[in-house]
């Protein structure tokens, strides 16, 4: 268990059906392969939110992802928020569906970028489109 300072969940709430509702202690990538696979790191076993606060001390990382995949399956139904902690930051997240409230935290964009050509698996539209390789490369390659 993790000791030092670390985000919290404050709120979550949803009217989403989520097939699947994950968090990952992020701590590398792996370009290879995408989804959640290309994240390096433990999954939280406080996900899915059973009370509304939850603080993310189980393992040590450098970045946090919070991903929902929507049932129906739409990809804009998805529930994506990378992080990082920071000190009193805040995210507060609400697509009219899903709001969440992570204290100690900083919300990293997941950027869509013209180009994927840094990495040879950018090319093919598995990984462009996949919100989670996207963020390990960007993070990856610091663009």
């Amino acid at each position: 268990m993790k000791t030092e300072r670390c985000p919290k969940i404050d709120f979550f709430s949803t009217s989403k059906n989520f097939k699947y509702l994950w968090l990952k202690y992020i701590t590398g990538f792996d370009l290879s392969v995408h989804c959640a696979n290309c994240l390096i790191g433990n999954y939280s076993k406080k996900i899915p939110i059973k009370d509304n606060t939850v603080l993310l001390d189980e393992f040590e990382a450098k970045y946090y992802y919070l991903c929902g995949v929507s049932i129906p399956y739409k990809w804009e139904d998805n529930l994506h928020i990378a992080f990082r902690y920071k000190e009193g930051g805040c995210i507060q997240y609400n697509d009219g569906h899903t709001r969440v409230v992570i204290s100690d935290a900083e919300a990293i964009e997941i950027k869509s970028l013209n180009s994927y050509d840094l990495h040879p698996k950018g090319k093919f539209k598995t990984y462009n489109t996949c919100r989670n390789w996207r963020f390990a490369y960007q993070t990856t390659f610091n663009v």
